[in-house]
């Protein structure tokens, strides 16, 4: 009788532990937000000057701007100069002369007067010396007070008093918020405030507003919001602030005004946004090509140019499995379409290696193509490029030319192609194949794609092998190399895991054992799934040095975790990925985050120690959820600074980063995307300076991948 009720106690618990399933619902949705848009005003658009001394709303409601040349009023979309006698502001809070009197009497010393708030017969005043609270009669100096923390404010910058009537003041010890008569919330960079070198203060219908010489900062629903850099602000020395009845901020700076509006969207509306830029400024060559912008005249867009970069077929990768799932989402034939061209543009980069006067082995791929009816490319990339960097990477291959002309002599194509590439390859490739692929002709063109590139890399040794008959720099995947050489011990793991991805994604696509036994091979006999099972990356922290291999592994984790079942080799890849999201979910990453909850949720995975739910925490989604939200839609590279941050935390050296170059919020998390210089996944959230002229203009396929994974994958609904 006793063994019977163990041996049931012990299948109730082991159902328990086997139960799957996240304990929240799914798909989470997610509504409309406000989405923060900068509408920068100079004198193109009528100023009088673009110095702006102040900044208000007059009688109407209008804004009105001070500047060194007179007054001018908002209207219709432009700004119109106005006479002195035009102008019609609210009456300016100031102390009248008894009041005054009274104040400076009872305090005894000369005070120099900052600013004046009045709520019905309550005045604050911020002066040099404190806080003062008063009527005509009485005042006192606040003393603020949190549980046991307690201010005695000097140097008290603004004041003003909110739209529920509650006081708020700026001092260089922080932020004060008094809720009631003794009740107060002090902020500091613990607290999650920004900065603190305040010039201004202003309430709006939600919110509340703080100039700083260096930014702009917003206190919303608990949390704060900084606005730096030409982003956000045509400079960023706060002169004056206001706030409309819509809760958007109007900014007076020297060097014009600047409106942070907010603007209703959807996450659908935003993807729409950024396949609408896609085709705009980023399409290169008839087949194409996804880049970056370049643009002539800074912040303006009429004047940009798509650039090649050495990634093509990483990007238009990346950017044919982002149409693919939103095909499968939508059904909409305008993504079938767009992933039929980017299928195309993504093969032609084998053929175009193929039968010229520098033919590497079949199967080889260009890393990018240009036209031969443009400039040549070869003078930015002859010998002495390739001795300079040899001498600071001996590694490095030295082979001329690195831009070929291909059979027909209308393109040069770049050699010394890398892994990078063929991880955005086979991401297109596995997601074109499932949900877009639908009659044999079709499937059967992207067999003969993977069998082409993995047949090149079992037929020349596990590597990609150039015209000159050697590997290339960084298309080594052999076990001597991976097992049996200490200069790939850093990228060893990432190297194996991406050999076995391309392996594995040609046996789902082809059904050819040969491809699955050469996989089992690499995975168990050398080692490859243990690699990458202990070492996906030199990782040594959150915050570790390498966001583009971190970005690499989620790639490849995203079709050998759903597309393996041996329960040995999941188990390994199950590791290695919750190992590796530990540390990714402090940047709030959706690329992540999504990729992993797609591959783990509701598994579970057991080894000799424990058990261990890999199902993300809700908190996870929303995380990857709030940055979608935040994801800016000016992708052009403005300079932007959180180095002088009072709310940041410095990383550690050890963590690969030089010192003072890197940190993370005080809650352990990066700086949101919004905030920071970094918009790319792949590029580092750490860093917290970024140096730009305008003149780069970013593509939105980060976005689009990760928001479609979460939409494919049931995680996220509009």
């Amino acid at each position: 009788m006793r063994s019977t009720v163990i041996f049931l106690l012990l299948l109730f618990l082991a159902t328990l532990l086997l139960a799957q399933g996240p304990d929240y619902k799914l798909p989470i949705k997610v509504g409309e937000f406000q989405q923060q848009v900068h509408r920068p005003f100079t004198t193109e658009q009528g100023l009088p000057h673009n110095h702006v001394s102040q900044i208000s709303k007059d009688m109407q409601g209008r804004s009105l701007a001070k500047t060194k040349a007179g007054w001018a009023v908002f209207e219709n979309n432009t700004w119109k100069s106005l006479s002195e006698e035009e102008v019609n502001l609210p009456r300016q809070t100031q102390l009248n002369p008894k009041q005054l009197r009274t104040l400076q009497k009872q305090v005894g010393i000369e005070l120099q007067i900052r600013d004046v708030a009045q709520n019905k017969n309550e005045f604050a005043v911020a002066t040099d010396a404190g806080l003062y609270i008063g009527n005509s009669n009485s005042w006192e100096m606040a003393l603020t007070r949190q549980n046991d923390i307690r201010w005695a404010p000097v140097d008290v910058r603004a004041v003003v008093f909110d739209a529920k009537d509650e006081l708020w003041f700026a001092a260089h010890q922080g932020v004060g918020h008094r809720i009631s008569k003794d009740e107060w919330q002090l902020f500091t960079g613990q607290e999650g405030l920004p900065y603190n070198d305040f010039t201004c203060i202003a309430a709006g219908p939600k919110c509340v507003w703080f100039g700083t010489t260096n930014g702009a900062i917003r206190y919303q629903d608990g949390e704060w919001t900084f606005r730096q850099g030409r982003r956000w602000l045509l400079d960023n020395h706060v002169l004056d602030l206001t706030i409309d009845a819509n809760g958007d901020a109007w900014i007076a700076t020297s060097q014009g005004v600047s409106c942070i509006a907010n603007t209703p969207m959807t996450l659908a509306q935003k993807a729409v946004f950024f396949e609408s830029e896609l085709e705009k400024y980023h399409r290169r060559t008839r087949f194409g090509y996804i880049n970056p912008a370049r643009l002539t005249v800074p912040g303006d867009k009429s004047t940009a140019t798509p650039k090649y970069t050495d990634n093509d077929g990483h990007w238009i990768g990346t950017y044919l499995a982002a149409v693919s799932l939103a095909y499968a989402v939508t059904n909409d034939p305008q993504y079938k379409a767009h992933a039929h061209k980017a299928f195309k543009a993504l093969t032609f980069l084998s053929e175009v290696t193929q039968g010229g006067s520098h033919q590497p082995p079949e199967g080889f791929f260009a890393r990018v193509i240009m036209p031969t009816s443009g400039p040549d490319p070869n003078p930015d990339f002859d010998l002495n490029y390739d001795i300079r960097r040899h001498k600071a990477d001996t590694l490095w291959k030295i082979i001329q030319p690195r831009w070929p002309i291909d059979k027909t002599g209308e393109w040069y194509w770049k050699n010394d192609s890398s892994a990078d590439e063929l991880d955005g390859h086979f991401l297109g490739y596995g997601a074109y194949f499932d949900h877009v692929c639908e009659t044999e002709a079709e499937k059967d063109a992207v067999r003969k794609a993977v069998r082409r590139t993995s047949d090149h890399i079992l037929n020349n040794g596990y590597n990609l092998v150039d015209y000159d008959g050697t590997p290339t720099r960084w298309g080594r995947f052999s076990p001597d190399d991976m097992n049996r050489n200490s200069a790939w011990v850093v990228e060893r793991g990432l190297r194996c895991n991406s050999v076995l991805n391309y392996l594995l994604v040609t046996w789902h696509i082809t059904g050819d054992d040969k491809y699955r036994k050469e996989y089992l091979k690499l995975a168990l006999d050398e080692g490859y799934a243990i690699n990458g099972m202990t070492q996906p990356r030199d990782i040594v922290g959150a915050g570790t040095e390498g966001s583009h291999d971190d970005k690499m592994a989620f790639m490849n984790y995203y079709h050998l975790l759903r597309y393996e079942t041996d329960p040995k080799l999941l188990n390994m890849y199950q590791w290695a990925i919750h190992r590796h999201w530990e540390v990714e979910q402090y940047e709030k990453s959706p690329w992540a985050n999504f990729i992993y909850a797609a591959c783990c949720m509701g598994k579970k995975r057991t080894d000799q120690w424990r058990t261990t739910d890999l199902t993300p925490p809700e908190s996870s989604l929303r995380d990857a959820i709030d940055t979608l939200k935040r994801y800016p839609l000016d992708l052009l590279n403005w300079p932007m600074s959180n180095a002088h941050r009072i709310d940041m935390v410095p990383l550690k050296p050890h963590l690969g980063h030089d010192p003072g170059t890197a940190g993370y919020r005080v809650d352990g998390y990066v700086f949101p995307i919004d905030e920071r210089h970094v918009i790319r996944w792949g590029y580092d959230p750490y860093k917290l300076t970024g140096n730009g002229d305008g003149k780069s203009l970013q593509e939105g396929i980060h976005y689009l991948f990760a928001y479609y994974v979460g939409l494919a994958h049931g995680l996220i609904q509009e």
